[in-house]
């Protein structure tokens, strides 16, 4: 019997995989044409183009959408091939085609009308009703740089009246409809169908599921929350010194149209105004860049990050000669969101430029993904449905390590970017540090926060006559931005970022930024990096260049680890045992004496809980002597921090002694030691657990 089933599954298993294949062959060229006639349109948005856009668009749908019809035959759990079974799971996820045809052409509307307000929304001057600016060129650059508190207040007014109030009814419905496909598909909710994009069900080893992504968003953002308080502060302490204590308040919230660009997402801009050490020689070398001649042909040149031992990665990328229409055609859609056309060895970016550091960072940004397109793009086993990220922040997050590299002054001084006698000392550090954390810490929670309150929305949880009131609530509880001006529920402030209005998920901007870190750290490891992971810059290392392309993982030279649990108790008095959070503080101050005492490192030596503790154990040639070395290290190092303990005691003693007698005949400092209150980010009782 059990034979016989196994025999059944198997044909099911070669049966599929057989549908498969066949799908495979006429999927590459429908999706080809339909991705280069989408490319013609968009680099040239003509009657025709888009004629031809919309007739190679309907043929791969129809041709999709059977596919998925006939895919759904086969029951996903009598398929025994894993690759089988994901590529089943993707195909018969119909998306919104599960509607009925009058709703699904109705979200189609929704969607494209949403999408033409924001790409042709534009703000007149209040004297001046013909003299109109659209989002780009123009608003962009009265939020990147102005310091008319009154010019960027009209500007920050005028896009959300003009663009997301327009929105309210067509984001109210696209929100039932949305929700309604995602339940028809088995999902609770859109938000829910989006999270399915991290989830993994067909691997034990790699399982992860939608609920655990919520977790590690919340626990992750506990964790960044500090740094990201320390900013917030700082920056308006100095947007306080630009506009003056009466717009900026020393314990409040920041103004929303005072920080970088048109949502407050990216606060990159605010460097020139928050530099630290403002005699230090920039960093921020757009200026330097303007002055070079010919850079602004040079930028995409300049994308060349790594190197492996046949070419270098952009090399393979398209070089036909297309002729390229950009502004006057009416081009909208920003570089970061327009989908990369690869086939083959054929792939093609659309970005229109400005000769600035951002841009340029922006080139190495998607030359990662093009790099990442490349890599599965010529592997054979896998078809059509796999050939993506392994998920949305994933992609992200491998353009974004371009981007770490190319940023740092080493990189940019070996372009002739910086000035030849340019020093990096802790003051250039810090400035570095600064204009990295303005635009990597500032924007997360801000991402973290717009895909929290749409989960909510999408889920039910803020009735719809509530939707602005709790967007600012969450707006000023979460990220600490405060509206310069009420927005009643006539609004739809949210829809004025272009990911809204056009469907995007958000969190893989959240995602992308945990995993770069990640990957930065792996393969300078791999370059041999010595030094602050800041300071890596992986140009030309080969090693990398091999670890990031790899196509699984390997574990090598697994070595045994020795571990132990200990505890430090006071000498003469074995009941008084030292509290965890005083040796932890003991290891911390005195790691390096320890190590150096011993002939150890941090490769060798790990405390649990205690940064750095990544590094590989370190394994003697015979066992038992590596056992007795723990043994004796581990009573070693107790009576280290014994002694350390004790000192510091001591120490402590004393002080309180002698500031006992001074305190009888001098005043009480009026000063509080540990700082001023900040209201805005005072922590409430309960937990954040909205999701």
């Amino acid at each position: 019997m059990c034979h016989c089933f196994r025999e059944l599954l198997e044909d099911t298993t070669q049966e599929a995989s057989n549908f498969l294949s066949q799908f495979n062959v006429r999927a590459e060229d429908l999706s080809y044409a339909s991705s280069l006639a989408s490319w013609d349109y968009n680099t040239n948005i003509t009657d025709e183009n888009a004629e031809k856009m919309n007739e190679a668009g309907a043929k791969w749908s129809a041709f999709y959408d059977a596919a998925s019809n006939n895919a759904s035959k086969y029951a996903i759990d009598k398929i025994m091939d894993p690759i089988v079974k994901l590529q089943l799971q993707s195909l018969q996820d119909k998306g919104t085609s599960v509607l009925s045809e009058e709703k699904y052409s109705e979200l189609k509307t929704i969607l494209s009308t949403m999408s033409t307000i924001y790409s042709t929304g534009t703000v007149c001057k209040p004297d001046d009703p013909f003299n109109c600016l659209p989002l780009e060129p123009g608003l962009d650059a009265i939020m990147a740089s102005s310091t008319d508190y009154s010019e960027r207040l009209r500007a920050w007014q005028g896009w959300r009246a003009e663009v997301g109030k327009k929105m309210r009814p067509l984001y109210e419905r696209y929100v039932e409809l949305e929700n309604e496909a995602a339940r028809l598909n088995k999902y609770s909710d859109y938000g829910d169908y989006w999270r399915g994009n991290y989830e993994v069900d067909n691997s034990p080893e790699y399982a992860y599921s939608r609920n655990q992504l919520i977790e590690d968003v919340e626990t992750t953002f506990e964790q960044i929350k500090p740094l990201y308080r320390e900013l917030h502060a700082y920056v308006r302490y100095r947007l306080e010194n630009v506009y003056g204590s009466d717009r900026i308040s020393s314990t409040g919230c920041l103004p929303a149209h005072l920080l970088g660009d048109m949502w407050g997402r990216f606060w990159t801009n605010l460097y020139a105004l928050t530099v630290p050490y403002p005699d230090k020689p920039n960093i921020d070398v757009t200026s330097e860049m303007v002055k070079k001649a010919g850079i602004k042909h040079r930028t995409d040149q300049k994308a060349n990050v790594l190197e492996n031992d046949e070419h270098e990665i952009h090399q393979g990328v398209s070089n036909h000669n297309y002729s390229i229409q950009y502004q006057a055609n009416g081009i909208a859609l920003p570089v970061s969101l327009f989908n990369f056309k690869c086939f083959a060895l054929e792939c093609r970016i659309k970005m229109c430029t400005k000769v600035s550091m951002d841009d340029f960072l922006t080139a190495h940004h998607e030359m990662g993904h093009i790099e990442y397109d490349m890599a599965y793009s010529n592997l054979s086993f896998l078809l059509i449905l796999l050939r993506s990220g392994a998920n949305e922040g994933f992609h992200e997050a491998v353009g974004e390590i371009m981007s770490l590299s190319a940023a740092t002054p080493k990189h940019l001084k070996s372009l002739d970017l910086l000035e030849s006698t340019f020093q990096e000392d802790n003051e250039t550090d810090i400035n570095f540090l600064l204009k990295q954390a303005l635009t990597i810490v500032g924007t997360m929670p801000f991402t973290y926060m717009l895909e929290k309150w749409r989960w909510m929305v999408f889920r039910g949880d803020i009735p719809k006559g509530e939707w602005m009131k709790k967007w600012w609530e969450m707006k000023r509880e979460i990220v600490g931005v405060v509206e310069p001006l009420p927005h009643d529920e006539t609004y739809c402030d949210p829809a004025a970022l272009f990911h809204v209005a056009n469907d995007y998920s958000f969190i893989r901007y959240y995602t992308r930024t945990i995993y770069q870190f990640q990957f930065q750290e792996a393969l300078c490891k791999a370059a041999n990096h010595t030094g602050p992971l800041y300071t890596c810059d992986i140009t030309n290392s080969t090693a990398a260049g091999h670890k990031l392309r790899s196509t699984d993982i390997q574990v090598e030279n697994v070595t045994q680890r020795i571990s132990f649990y200990f505890t430090v108790r006071m000498p003469g008095n074995n009941t008084d045992i030292v509290p965890k959070t005083e040796v932890e503080t003991a290891i911390r101050m005195s790691r390096g004496r320890i190590n150096e005492a011993f002939k150890l490192d941090d490769k060798t030596l790990e405390f649990e809980g205690i940064l750095p503790t990544l590094a590989p154990a370190y394994e003697p040639p015979v066992t038992v002597w590596l056992i007795l070395f723990g043994v004796v290290m581990g009573v070693a190092v107790i009576g280290v921090i014994v002694l350390i303990i004790t000192g510091q005691r001591d120490r402590r003693k004393r002080r309180k002694a002698a500031a006992n007698e001074l305190v009888q005949t001098n005043h009480i400092n009026p000063e509080p030691e540990d700082g001023e209150v900040n209201p805005a980010f005072i922590q409430h009782e309960e937990q954040q657990t909205s999701f």
